[in-house]
């Protein structure tokens, strides 16, 4: 490697049930490098303690059958509590998301071998987004091959948003022609601008978070009245269940 490690430094990656922190792993792998080069690996599928919703197969192609005889995270805890402990993190982008879904699984173990206060967190994916820019002005500069000499003016700014996605066209011939086939396209089939419900295969709405993910919304409708008239979550979140909760009830 191309870089001098101060104590050992694990590489690792997760599938999971779903895009959230409080989703559970289904198959973990690392790799721990030594400041002299040599290396372990781990490698598990993980029984997740509840189904994993279709979508999430359709991604990494870990199926509930695959993993039905396999070990629980708690089962595996020590083990890969040992294999984590005093070491520094490296990921494709695990600050956002890796990382704290499996400190979450510890903490249900009662284990804390990763300490953010002393455990540094490399992630390729920070330095990707650094630099190579996903703004924007990077935008402008790859479709127009123009710079961008007054960002962040709003009236500049939406005339660069016009040119670019005038061009976007031009370039992908699978963004389709009307509003909803872009939106669509864009959407990945989440329904609202979190994540919190999607459409599955057979083109229902279900949850995609909490105690219910990957159920169908018409299966707990007392549960999207509670998120739209009494949860504490965001308005754009609340405004989504309670526009579906009024198409279930008929209103």
């Amino acid at each position: 490697m191309n870089l001098k490690l101060e104590r050992d430094l694990v590489f690792f990656d997760l599938e999971t049930t779903g895009v959230n922190i409080q989703d559970r792993i289904v198959e973990l792998y690392a790799v721990r490098v030594k400041p002299d080069g040599s290396r372990k690996d781990i490698h598990h599928y993980i029984y997740p303690e509840m189904l994993i919703p279709e979508e999430a197969t359709a991604i990494h192609g870990i199926t509930n059958a695959m993993v039905a005889d396999k070990p629980k995270f708690s089962e595996l805890s020590l083990e890969l509590s040992i294999f984590f402990k005093d070491a520094d993190l490296a990921g494709f982008n695990i600050r956002r998301f890796d990382v704290p879904l499996l400190m979450e699984e510890f903490h249900r173990c009662g284990r804390y071998p990763i300490l953010l206060r002393s455990c540094k967190v490399l992630d390729p994916f920070v330095v990707f987004l650094k630099k190579e820019p996903r703004n924007l002005a990077a935008a402008l500069k790859f479709y127009c091959q123009e710079d961008h000499d007054d960002a962040h003016s709003a009236k500049a700014d939406v005339e660069a948003t016009m040119k670019v996605f005038e061009k976007q066209f031009e370039f992908y011939d699978d963004l389709g022609k009307s509003v909803s086939e872009v939106e669509a396209y864009v959407s990945e089939g989440y329904v609202g601008l979190d994540n919190k419900f999607r459409i599955n295969k057979e083109g229902k709405v279900i949850f995609n978070f909490g105690k219910n993910i990957g159920k169908p919304i018409a299966d707990d409708p007392d549960y999207l009245r509670w998120i739209y008239k009494e949860s504490n979550m965001p308005i754009a979140v609340r405004t989504i269940a309670g526009d579906l909760w009024k198409q279930l009830i008929g209103e």
